[in-house]
């Protein structure tokens, strides 16, 4: 099970940062001369209920610019604001306060229209959250019918009290703490108690809630510390990863040869992110900020990054930027949505459902499609907001299914060039071992030869496990024979040491090609799915079998352990194929690999 502290983080590193009407108050900077450490309990506590005392004397006081006396608020939205931060508080106000919040929760009920509002949109949210928090169930139907005059459209942007509680814990970095986001507020109220003649009921409404949603904050953080199980971790190994992917951007810029890189920038910033919000330094998390404003900033009008493989540069730009999950990217990632949904080859270029490459998506438009770039492209898709429903996504599964060597569900027969020998056509077939090439008729692990002369494209891990990662981005489940079958294949097919499945007469070296994209793609289709031991069958030197149960996080973090250099970098020093002769590239998918293994 997922625990309270994993799941606060991760909705610190996915989440949007919401925005508000009122300006968020600036990090500080904790002091130089001590390391950073963040405070236990109910910190500002003695903040919070100073303002809250002063908010009270001048409400009472003769002459108070409040509705009425006792009204701790100058109008419905800043009195329901200061009620919902006081029920949130450590204090826990309730009706039960009596004389402390009576006098303004009669002042909202007074306030109600016919209609059931509360005044304005805003007003009318505020108010009905203040009777939540304040009264429990006495206000269902008020509350009920102001959320139904409000509507959920128009609520949408609502930034209440949790939005803001989310908005502090989205700001968290190894350097940042709650207390270091309340320091703003707890100066402002400082100085609202010192001259309560300068008291602005609305700024001070605010300063409240931000004080009281640190304190909130904070407190989860305690209670998700107490649990002892610590879900998002960064092991020595992608520490010393992050340092050396951080020492080869310049303000979060990758280059290659001289040159900034798209492809090599997203795929930099992706494997940077896999650092959580909350373990990165203010400086870490510029560098990165710096770099998706520069990634961003490459899109082309057409919504494409890139210009050599536009399928490819789009899926690697839309990971990072939809990794970090500001809404300042949202026109970038719709944009880059219906460039991609361009490329699929459907009716639109002239493909028809029978065509072995419907559904798919090459390299660019009217580019070959194939699984890799499928895969890619579908994983894209939906960081975009595609559902898996989608008729791109459906559509897609046509492709899919013909990449897999299962006969039940494979239909393509036909002649297919045959990749070594130039003018050789290959009268290619399905096999049924449950696994995948990387298109219709081709594989870069070898073929079969059928005893009718029929060759079948050889299943081989990288591509089966991208297909096991495109059926679940399809919305295919994990009982579906297509994706069983897959499983299956893993099964009787694992291994960490190669990339499984070649013909043994391509030679040794052959095993070894894309190993480190086949650690990225095993990583993202097993969690996917839901698989957390692969079931497979060991031999003894006596040939006796034994059934084993793989945890394949704890293995996969092994064996890229084993392979990280001592500058913390990765290599694949057998194979140097597909540009895997760059460190920067084996440590990003590494990275990306690892970050799924927590």
């Amino acid at each position: 099970m997922r625990t309270l502290l994993h799941s606060v983080l991760c909705l610190c590193s996915s989440l949007p940062f919401v925005a508000t009407a009122v300006a968020a108050p600036q990090t500080p900077a904790p002091p130089a001369t001590q390391a950073p450490a963040r405070k236990a309990g109910a910190i500002c506590k003695e903040e919070v209920d100073a303002l809250i005392a002063v908010l009270r004397s001048t409400a009472r006081a003769p002459g108070a610019a409040v509705p009425k006396p006792g009204v701790l608020g100058d109008s419905v939205g800043s009195t329901a604001q200061i009620l919902v931060a006081m029920a949130n508080s450590s204090r826990r106000y309730h009706v039960g306060d009596g004389p402390v919040v009576r006098p303004s929760l009669d002042y909202l009920i007074a306030s109600r229209k016919a209609d059931g509002s509360f005044g304005d949109r805003l007003s009318t949210l505020w108010a009905a959250d203040a009777l939540v928090a304040i009264a429990g169930h006495a206000y269902d139907e008020e509350v009920a019918a102001a959320r139904a005059v409000v509507g959920k459209h128009d609520a949408a942007d609502f930034v209440g009290f949790e939005q803001r509680v989310t908005q502090v814990l989205d700001q968290l970095r190894a350097d940042v703490f709650p207390q270091h986001l309340a320091a703003p507020a707890m100066q402002r109220a400082a100085g609202y108690c010192q001259q309560p003649a300068s008291l602005d009921r609305a700024a001070a409404a605010d300063t409240l809630l931000q004080m009281v949603a640190c304190q909130v904050a904070n407190l989860r953080l305690d209670q998700a510390a107490a649990s002892d199980r610590l879900a998002v971790t960064f092991s020595p190994a992608q520490e010393k990863a992050f340092a050396w992917l951080a020492a080869q951007q310049q303000d979060g810029v990758f280059a290659v040869r001289g040159q900034p890189s798209v492809e090599f920038t997203g795929f930099g910033l992706l494997a940077l992110q896999t650092r959580p919000k909350t373990q990165r330094t203010a400086e870490q998390q510029a560098a990165i900020t710096k770099g998706l404003t520069w990634l961003a900033a490459q899109q082309g009008e057409d919504g494409t990054f890139g210009d050599r493989t536009p399928n490819y540069s789009t899926c690697v730009a839309v990971a990072a930027l939809a990794h970090d999950g500001d809404p300042i990217y949202t026109p970038h990632l719709q944009k880059a949505q219906r460039a991609l949904l361009g490329f699929q080859n459907l009716e639109a270029q002239g493909y028809a459902p029978a065509d072995r490459d419907y559904g798919s998506i090459g390299y660019g438009d009217s580019q070959r499609g194939d699984l890799s770039n499928t895969q890619f492209a579908l994983e894209a898709l939906r960081a975009t907001g595609l559902p898996a429903n989608s008729e791109a996504l459906q559509k897609a599964l046509v492709f899919l299914r013909r990449t897999q060597n299962l006969k039940a569900f494979n239909d393509f027969s036909g002649k297919v060039p045959d990749p070594e020998r130039d003018h050789v056509l290959l009268d290619g077939t399905s096999g049924d071992d449950g696994g995948a090439a990387y298109y219709p008729g081709n594989s870069n692990a070898g073929y079969i030869v059928q005893p009718d002369g029929k060759v079948v494209a050889r299943s081989y891990g990288s591509m089966t496990y991208a297909l096991l990662k495109s059926y679940t981005l399809a919305g295919l489940a994990a009982d579906d024979p297509r994706v069983v079958a897959a499983v299956k294949w893993v099964q009787q097919n694992w291994t960490l040491a190669v990339n499984p499945g070649h013909d043994p007469a391509m030679g040794e070296k052959a095993q070894y090609q894309g190993l480190f994209y086949y650690y990225m793609v095993l990583a993202q289709a097993l969690d996917l799915v839901g698989v957390d031991k692969v079931r497979t069958t060991s031999l003894d030197a006596a040939g006796k079998a034994t059934e084993l149960e793989i945890d394949w996080r704890q293995a996969l973090r092994a064996q890229l352990e084993r392979m990280q250099a001592a500058d913390g970098s990765w290599i694949n020093d057998k194979n140097a194929r597909w540009y895997e002769g760059m460190p920067l590239l084996c440590t990003c998918y590494a990275m990306v690999a690892l970050e799924r293994c927590r």
